[in-house]
C-alpha cells in the first residue's frame, strides 16, 4: 500500500511525460517508439532484459527523488539504477513480479481516475492493479509477462508517438488538444494497441497454453 500511494503521489502525469518527450531530442523520442513496439512483438522472447531495463529506469528515478533534497540527485540516480538493476537479474521470477504489479498499479490508477473517482484515493486503484497482476506472475508466468510487456509497450509507443507528432508534424496543435481536453483518449490507444500486441504474441507464444510456466521453463522454450 505505501508503495502505491507513493507511487500516486510521484508518478508523473500524462502531460508531464509529453511535454519531457517533446522537449528532448527526437532521438528520445524516437527511442521510446521503437522500444514500444519491440515490447509489443518481441515481450516475452526478450523479457529478462525488459524487467532488467525496467528496474535500471525505476531504480534511476527513485534514487534521482531520494537524492534531490541532498543535492546529489545524479549520484543517487546512478546509484539506484545500478543497485537495481544488479539484483534483478538474479531475482528474476520476483523482479517480473515487481514489473508486472506496478504496470498494474498504473492501470489501476488509470481506471481509477477514468470512472472519476476520488482523485486522492487512486492509490486504492492502485493496490487492486498491483495485486491483481503481481500475484498473476507467480500463477501464470507466462499470460503475466505477456500482458504487461504488451500494457508497458503499447504505452511507450503511443507516448512516443505523440511527442513526434506534436514536435513535427502539421498537426501539432490538433494533436495537443486533443491530448489536452480529452483524456480518456491516451488510455483507450494504449488499451487498443496493447490488445494487438496480445494477440500478435498469443499467435507466437500461447498466453493460455503454457500459461503457468515458471522463469526457468519459460527460458528452456
Amino acid at each position: 500500500m505505501v508503495l502505491t500511494m507513493l507511487a500516486a503521489r510521484t508518478l508523473p502525469q500524462q502531460s508531464q511525460i509529453i511535454d519531457s518527450l517533446v522537449s528532448a531530442e527526437v532521438y528520445f523520442a524516437l527511442a521510446v517508439l521503437i522500444m514500444g513496439w519491440l515490447f509489443l512483438v518481441y515481450g516475452f522472447k526478450a523479457y529478462r532484459w525488459i524487467v532488467v531495463l525496467n528496474c535500471v529506469a525505476l531504480g534511476f528515478y527513485l534514487g534521482g527523488l531520494l537524492g534531490e533534497k541532498e543535492r546529489i540527485a545524479t549520484v543517487a540516480a546512478v546509484l539506484g539504477a545500478l543497485v537495481l538493476g544488479a539484483i534483478s537479474w538474479p531475482l528474476m521470477k520476483y523482479a517480473v513480479a515487481f514489473c508486472g504489479g506496478l504496470v498494474g498499479a498504473v492501470v489501476g490508477m488509470v481506471v481509477w481516475n477514468y470512472f472519476e473517482q476520488p482523485a486522492d484515493m487512486a492509490w486504492a486503484g492502485g493496490l487492486v492493479g498491483l495485486a491483481a497482476l503481481g500475484l498473476l506472475s507467480f500463477v501464470i508466468f507466462k499470460a503475466s509477462v505477456i500482458l504487461f510487456t504488451c500494457v508497458q509497450g503499447a504505452a511507450m509507443l503511443v507516448l512516443g508517438a505523440a511527442a513526434l507528432l506534436i514536435k513535427y508534424s502539421p498537426w501539432a496543435q490538433d494533436v495537443n488538444a486533443n491530448l489536452a481536453h480529452k483524456p480518456v483518449l491516451m488510455p483507450v490507444l494504449v488499451a487498443g494497441i496493447a490488445a494487438l500486441g496480445l494477440l500478435w504474441q498469443h499467435q507466437r507464444n500461447g498466453i493460455i497454453a503454457g500459461g503457468g510456466d515458471s522463469a526457468a521453463e519459460a527460458d528452456k522454450k
